[in-house]
């Protein structure tokens, strides 16, 4: 347990070590962790254009021309995965420009293997997941865009059944032989174990 004396002087010390109070301390420090952009909350990082990202969207909104919320939101969907996909991109080929030697002797050159492995996989899964999400909202989009075709006629319960009846019927006709041939009888039961 800590002496009276101890916790005094942690609590000095506490005071001594605050972080950045000043705006532009916090300014610099706020992406000390940032390396990659991989998880990202804000839309443009360090090194990134918002230049780029206010053209990428304006190309979306005047090809696509969104007139409703639901075509505005499928087409912001669109803009947010091509540009993260983008961003995806460069981590990638950053990935492969990264030296394979470690200035620490003693790692292993198997765990630094390893861990670049991983990060393959999860640049590779978020690159799938925006591909999906960028297809998606692509196809929805255009068929939200499609002008609305006449409503659909009523269908009589003659025409329903018929139809139901093509659709649940074998795909195959069955075979002369097999159609003329009668079901064989099963052979007795003789082990009194097995009746009831």
């Amino acid at each position: 347990m800590s002496t009276p004396s101890q916790i005094d002087a942690n609590r000095l010390n506490a005071q001594k070590s605050t972080g950045p109070v000043t705006a532009s301390g916090l300014a610099v420090s706020r992406f000390n962790a940032l390396k990659t952009g991989i998880h990202a909350k804000s839309q443009v990082i360090p090194g990134e254009d918002p230049a780029e990202l206010e053209q990428l969207a304006a190309d979306y909104h005047r090809q696509c021309r969104p007139s409703t919320p639901e075509q505005c939101f499928l087409v912001d969907t669109l803009i947010n995965a091509d540009w993260l996909l983008r961003r995806y991109h460069k981590v990638e080929a950053q990935l492969w420009a990264l030296p394979s030697d470690d200035p620490n002797p003693t790692t292993n050159l198997a765990e630094i293997f390893e861990r670049r492995r991983k990060t393959f996989v999860l640049v590779h899964r978020k690159i799938a997941a925006l591909e999906r999400s960028y297809y998606r909202a692509h196809k929805e989009l255009k068929e939200a865009q499609q002008p609305a075709d006449e409503p659909a006629k009523p269908v009589s319960q003659e025409e329903y059944i018929a139809a139901l009846a093509s659709f649940c019927a074998p795909p195959y006709a069955p075979t002369p032989a097999r159609a003329a041939a009668p079901p064989q009888p099963r052979p007795p039961l003789d082990n009194p174990a097995l009746r009831l």
